[in-house]
């Protein structure tokens, strides 16, 4: 898929100066990239963004970004991760299947319906979520998953539990990358696969210019994180602990609609600068600093620094080495 033709020009480098600028005179910068991001974060920021990702992204609930495959938003397009997830399961399902960071219940409620068969379980780190994911699937009548609070580098489940693991916008959040990518190896069986949709960086840090190198840490910094993690690399690490890839595959066309939608309006936050930093006054601080992500993440993915990835990954059957 080209990139949207409907849209305007792609940015430059010039235009992203501009807009580095223009966020300075509204946020203080240098303060945002001095602090240190951890759990503790990961979990206010969704608790505070969770009524504006309600209000202004998904009403149904998704925190994730919308995959368009005709150039133009629409809200069923948050369904797309979910389409492709199932469509990679053979026409036998997996028996059991886990998310992680399952947020406000809106990927597990739906394949849970679709698919009654199967046993489904979620862990999320926000405490915040589960009774959000609760109401959500006993709305629907969805009965076959379980729910649990925690952090995925110390899954709560018996080693050969699962057929399949995903993850949708949650394992960006992993701390320890070889830990968190080990506890997913002890829990798959032999042959299970680990579905992974995120964004990344797609250029190794020292590549970068300032400004893009400024830009990808700000866009991390708004959305809880201290960096973004680089494809090769989680390829690497997944290889180490005994999971190989299957592909990976660039999907930044198809959420441009849905980063343009965010940049409009983040972009009226940030338009006129003292009355941006009124209107953030207001909001808890995790939620005022989410509008910075929103304003650069079109700009990165188009430059084509950042990119939005599905990456798959298999545990090896048993006497089949690992690649």
């Amino acid at each position: 898929m080209a990139w949207p033709s409907s849209f305007s020009r792609p940015p430059s480098l010039a235009d992203l100066g501009r807009r580095l600028r223009k966020l300075d005179r509204v946020f203080s910068i240098d303060k945002i990239r001095a602090e240190g991001l951890g759990a503790g974060e990961v979990i206010a920021y969704y608790e505070e963004c969770s009524p504006a990702y309600r209000k202004h992204h998904s009403s149904e609930g998704a925190m994730h970004l919308a995959i368009s495959a005709d150039g133009r938003f629409h809200a069923k397009d948050f369904y797309g991760q979910l389409e492709r997830l199932a469509a990679s399961w053979p026409a036998k399902p997996p028996r059991e299947v886990l998310e992680l960071g399952f947020g406000q219940g809106f990927n597990l409620s739906h394949l849970a319906a679709r698919f009654p068969e199967v046993r489904f379980a979620g862990i999320d780190l926000t405490p915040g979520n589960q009774p959000l994911a609760r109401q959500r699937l006993a709305q629907l009548g969805v009965g076959n998953v379980t729910l649990t609070q925690g952090d995925f580098h110390q899954l709560p489940y018996a080693d050969l539990s699962f057929d399949h693991v995903y993850a949708v916008e949650a394992f960006c959040y992993a701390r320890d990358l070889p830990q968190a990518l080990a506890e997913v190896a002890r829990v798959l069986r032999p042959g299970g696969t680990f579905t992974l949709f995120d964004g990344y960086l797609t250029r190794r840090p020292e590549t970068l210019s300032a400004d893009e190198a400024l830009a990808a840490e700000l866009l991390a910094k708004g959305m809880a994180l201290d960096t973004f993690q680089l494809v090769d690399d989680v390829v690497a690490a997944a290889r180490e602990a005994g999971l190989q890839s299957l592909g990976v595959t660039s999907f930044d066309a198809e959420v441009a609609p849905n980063l343009r939608r965010l940049e409009r309006l983040t972009g009226a936050v940030i338009r006129f600068p003292w009355l941006g930093r009124r209107a953030l006054a207001r909001r808890s601080p995790m939620r005022g600093r989410n509008v910075i992500s929103g304003y650069l993440m079109y700009s990165t993915v188009a430059l084509g620094f950042t990119g939005y990835r599905e990456i798959v990954l298999q545990k090896a059957a048993p006497g089949e080495p690992s690649r």
